[in-house]
């Protein structure tokens, strides 16, 4: 039984590292939008107060 439960727990260890890159990954993503949605904004702000003259 030891020879089947190695090759199946480094299988199970190796879902289990893919689901935290899938986790980081998708953290990551969120955070580029957020900080994309962010340097917007601050573009928009300089934009409209500047003076138009």
């Amino acid at each position: 039984t030891a020879s089947v439960l190695e090759p199946t727990s480094i299988y199970s260890a190796l879902i289990l590292h893919e689901d935290e890159v899938t986790v980081l990954r998708s953290r990551k993503q969120k955070q580029r939008k957020k900080n994309l949605k962010s340097l917007m904004m601050t573009r928009a702000l300089v934009f409209l107060t500047k003076p138009l003259w």
